[in-house]
């Protein structure tokens, strides 16, 4: 038993001794094969020689012009000056709407509205056409009138023209008790119209009419100078004119 042990050992023993033999012939190889390459002259590559610049020519002053205006960098020295648009007109301010009132429609007659610039200014008959102030009159009927300021159209209701500002009436104060009243001038028996008060036809409205002034107290059908006083109705109240008599 003994004895192939042994055997077994001297067989182990050699085959480690083959493989570091193995190795060691390997390694040296191996180094032989560096030491070669170490020592084994490169040869040079050959290197084609560069070619030479083309020649730059010299730079005038009037080159530096076109580099100075093309510098991304600089606005100002843009040629192409861009000018600003000159600023919009100012917005005019709206003028306020004259006062009507009122409105006369006849047959074979121009439409004719009676206006005032403002409120209490004076009173004129106005036709399609005519202007008041800044506004010009478009057309007119017995609900509308249409007017034209500043190159535009308005249209408006004729009850919203109409001046609804109430009149202040000054009251009297009543004598006093400690001055004696005065006795009334006599009157004249045949009296037609008041001389205090504004009578006869006023305003020429075209188309053979004239306006009725506001404190007119003389009755229908009174005649001065050739014209009738007539007073009619209509859906924005009484209105008043004169009118040529016929004979």
């Amino acid at each position: 038993m003994s004895g192939k042990l042994r055997l077994l050992d001297l067989a182990l023993l050699l085959l480690v001794g083959l493989l570091g033999w193995q190795l060691r012939r390997e390694w040296i190889e191996s180094h032989t094969r560096e030491l070669v390459l170490l020592k084994s002259a490169v040869p040079p590559a050959s290197v084609p020689g560069l070619a030479p610049l083309d020649k730059v020519d010299a730079v005038t002053a009037a080159e530096f012009a076109d580099i100075a205006t093309k510098n991304l960098f600089s606005k100002d020295r843009n040629p192409n000056v861009i000018v600003d648009p000159p600023p919009p007109p100012p917005v005019k301010p709206q003028p306020s709407f004259p006062v009507a009132h009122g409105v006369m429609l006849w047959d074979g007659v121009p439409p004719t509205i009676v206006l005032s610039e403002k409120a209490g200014g004076p009173q004129k008959g106005y036709h399609p056409g005519e202007t008041i102030g800044p506004w010009k009159l478009v057309s007119v009927d017995q609900s509308y009138a249409a007017f034209e300021w500043d190159g535009k159209a308005f249209k408006k209701r004729i009850d919203e023209l109409i001046d609804r500002t109430p009149i202040a009436v000054e009251v009297s104060k009543p004598p006093t008790a400690n001055v004696a009243a005065k006795p009334a001038p006599a009157q004249p028996a045949a009296q037609t119209l008041s001389s205090t008060a504004h009578s006869g036809p006023g305003t020429d409205m075209g188309g053979g009419f004239k306006a009725c002034f506001p404190d007119d107290k003389s009755p229908e059908g009174t005649v001065v100078d050739g014209m009738k006083k007539v007073v009619s109705a209509s859906p924005f109240g009484t209105i008043c004119r004169w009118e040529q008599q016929t004979k």
